[in-house]
């Protein structure tokens, strides 16, 4: 991803309409899974450390962890206080075998340069038997956009895919579900139209959806999304622009 990214995710993500939602229902799988409330949680690919802020919120109990391909993301987490973040990639987790009850990694597995089958895996090697993995992914490859290009995203996934990566692995999924399923169309013909207009671009000059928005604005965003999500999980509504996995490792 682009440092100018990296920036912008500071900028934003603890106020982001999608990452309000997104940070609130993580915190809440988290719990719901460790319910004598301690646990070992690693994020992978934890960017700035927002998803670790909002952990660290919600129940203060929980050893946390997490790591970035970028120096600069690292740098953004130990500022926020995180001193148990390193440099790593998923594909190669720097961490030992069986030493996390959670690990969670959102929006990562589609970026560039890393093996998508051996970062699954990597997520089953440090989750304890008994242990959860927690993963957004963005979804459908026809929604690629400039924003994919911004951010460094070459893969978006379907229910499928991502059952094939679990399988493969060896984790079985409990929950899976798309949701921002509300913003589809719109955000489906935006998509086609940011192509035509990076076309010619080169990497360093695309920009990502996130913006700062109006203050009024995100807050309706950030509650529609919250009910859509909702609505998702319960009904299985096929389409979104992520998707949401909860994956356990066997105990045996």
């Amino acid at each position: 991803m682009l440092n100018k990214e990296y920036e912008t995710m500071r900028q934003v993500e603890d106020t982001y309409w999608w990452y309000q939602v997104l940070h609130g229902y993580v915190p809440q799988q988290v719990a719901g899974l460790l319910k004598d409330g301690a646990g070992r949680v690693l994020d992978a690919g934890c960017g700035t450390g927002g998803t670790l802020r909002h952990l660290k919120d919600r129940n203060a109990m929980w050893d946390l962890h997490g790591f970035d391909f970028s120096p600069l993301a690292v740098e953004y987490c130990k500022f926020r206080g995180f001193n148990q973040v390193c440099q790593g990639s998923v594909d190669a987790i720097p961490a030992e075998d069986r030493s996390f009850d959670v690990v969670i990694s959102l929006d990562v597995l589609c970026h560039a340069g890393l093996d998508e089958t051996r970062a699954v895996a990597e997520f089953a090697r440090v989750a304890r038997p008994g242990g959860h993995v927690i993963l957004n992914l963005p979804a459908f490859y026809f929604l690629m956009g400039r924003h994919d290009i911004a951010v460094g995203s070459v893969r978006r996934y379907d229910e499928r895919r991502v059952r094939e990566l679990m399988a493969g692995a060896g984790l079985r999924i409990k929950e899976i579900h798309y949701w921002n399923a509300w913003l589809f169309p719109p955000i489906l013909l935006w998509r086609q139209f940011s192509r035509l207009l990076s076309f010619g671009q080169e990497r360093e000059e695309a920009k990502s959806d996130l913006t700062q928005l109006p203050g009024w604005l995100n807050k309706v965003l950030a509650g529609v999304a919250r009910m859509d999500m909702k609505l998702c999980r319960w009904v299985g509504v096929p389409v979104g622009t992520s998707v949401f996995v909860v994956a356990e490792k066997p105990n045996s």
